[in-house]
C-alpha cells in the first residue's frame, strides 16, 4: 500500500560552530591582538506543507532528517558557516506531535505553510569577542552550542468538507465519482476502497467548491480493529458535515446499517458525531417496484426524522437524485462558511 498516513521519524539540528582563539601574525605588527571568529549557527528543522504531496510514504522509510552543522571560526575574524537548515515537506493537513510528550507542535492545513520545529544551535564566540583593557590577549574562546533532537509523530488528516462514511459496498466511491472530479477504482466488490480518497466539486454558478473524503467502509467490531475504516477514520475529524451512505433495504435492516456505523465511530471518538449529519439512501435503482420504493422511502424517512434527520434518496449509479444532494450540501457547507466569516 503506497498511501501511508502515520509516520515515526527522528528530527535533529545542527550544532554552533566553535569560536576561534587566533592571533595577528602579521609583518611589522608586533604586538597583534586576538582575532578569532564566532562559529556559525546551526541550521535549523523546518516542516514545510504542500499539496503537491499526498503520502507520508518518503517520510517513514527514513527514519532521521538532520539539519547541517554551523562551521567553526578562523583566524583574520573569519566567521563560521551557518549551517544549512533543513525542510521536511509534509501533505496539507498533516498533524505534528512530539513522541515524547504527546504535545501537538504543528497542524499544516495550509499550502506552503511552513513552521520550525527546531532551531540550531549558536555558535560560539572567538575571542576577538572577549577582548578587554583588562585581558587584551584571552586565550580561549566559547564552544558552539548543540543543536537538539527530537522523534516525532507525523498524522496525516484530509482536509475535507464531507466525509462519507457507510458499510463496505454502499456504494461510496460511486458517489464521490458523481460528486467531484475523483476516479476512485469502482468494483462490485466490498473494501474497493482501500485507502481516503479526495475529490473536490466546482459550483460554476455560485463559484464555491467543497472538498469531499471517501474512507474505507467502515464493520461491526472495527473500533476493536476488524476492517480498514475504522483506521481512516481521523481523515473525517477535519470534516464539517458526515455523510452516512446507507444501502437501501427493509426500514430495520436501513437502522441497523446506520447504528453499527454510529457506534463505531461512537467508539472511536464521539465528537465526530457532533457534526452537521447527512443521512443518503442509495441504490434505490435495485427496487423496481415504485409502490414498495415508495413505501420504503415512506417508513426510512419516518425512522430518520425521529432523529431529526431528514434523508435524500439517491441512485449514485444512475444520476437519480445526485443533484438534490449537491444542493442539500451546498446549502450546509455555504451556512457553515457565512458562520465562521461572521
Amino acid at each position: 500500500m503506497r498511501f501511508v498516513d502515520e509516520a515515526v521519524i527522528t528530527i535533529v539540528s545542527g550544532n554552533g560552530g566553535r569560536g576561534a582563539v587566533s592571533f595577528r601574525r602579521e609583518k611589522y605588527i608586533p604586538k597583534g591582538g586576538p582575532d578569532g571568529g564566532d562559529g556559525g549557527d546551526g541550521g535549523d528543522v523546518i516542516f514545510e506543507s504542500s499539496h503537491n504531496i499526498t503520502s507520508l510514504l518518503d517520510l517513514k522509510y527514513k527514519p532521521v532528517y538532520a539539519a547541517e552543522n554551523g562551521g567553526n571560526g578562523q583566524g583574520n575574524n573569519k566567521k563560521g558557516r551557518d549551517g544549512d537548515d533543513i525542510v521536511i515537506k509534509v501533505p496539507v493537513g498533516t498533524v505534528i506531535t512530539s513522541a515524547g510528550s504527546g504535545d501537538v507542535l504543528a497542524d499544516l492545513v495550509k499550502d506552503g505553510e511552513k513552521l520550525t520545529i527546531l532551531k540550531g544551535g549558536r555558535g560560539g564566540k572567538g575571542n576577538t569577542f572577549f577582548k578587554s583593557s583588562v585581558n587584551r590577549r584571552p586565550r580561549f574562546s566559547q564552544p558552539g552550542i548543540p543543536g537538539e533532537k527530537m522523534k516525532v509523530i507525523l498524522i496525516l488528516k484530509s482536509l475535507g468538507d464531507v466525509g462519507i462514511i457507510g458499510l463496505p459496498n454502499a456504494g461510496k466511491s460511486t458517489l464521490i465519482s458523481k460528486l467531484s472530479s475523483s476516479h476512485p477504482e469502482i468494483a462490485p466488490y466490498p473494501f474497493t476502497t482501500k485507502i481516503p480518497n479526495l475529490g473536490v466539486y466546482f459550483d460554476e454558478k455560485n463559484d464555491k467548491t467543497f472538498t469531499v473524503v471517501d474512507i474505507p467502509g467502515i464493520i461491526e467490531g472495527a473500533s476493536s480493529g476488524m476492517g480498514l475504516g475504522i483506521r481512516f477514520l481521523k481523515h473525517i475529524e477535519r470534516s464539517d458535515t458526515l455523510l452516512h451512505l446507507i444501502e437501501i433495504g427493509s426500514p430495520s435492516e436501513v437502522s441497523k446499517r446506520f447504528e453499527t456505523v454510529t457506534l463505531e465511530i461512537k467508539e472511536f471518538n464521539p465528537e465526530i458525531l457532533k457534526k452537521n449529519q447527512v443521512v443518503v439512501i442509495n441504490k434505490i435503482d435495485l427496487i423496481e417496484d415504485k409502490k414498495k420504493l415508495a413505501g420504503l422511502k415512506s417508513s426510512i424517512t419516518r425512522y430518520f426524522k425521529k432523529k431529526n434527520l431528514r434523508p435524500v434518496f439517491i441512485s449514485a449509479m444512475d444520476n437519480k437524485g445526485i443533484n438534490t444532494l449537491k444542493a442539500r450540501l451546498k446549502k450546509i457547507i455555504v451556512k457553515k462558511a457565512d458562520i465562521d466569516i461572521r
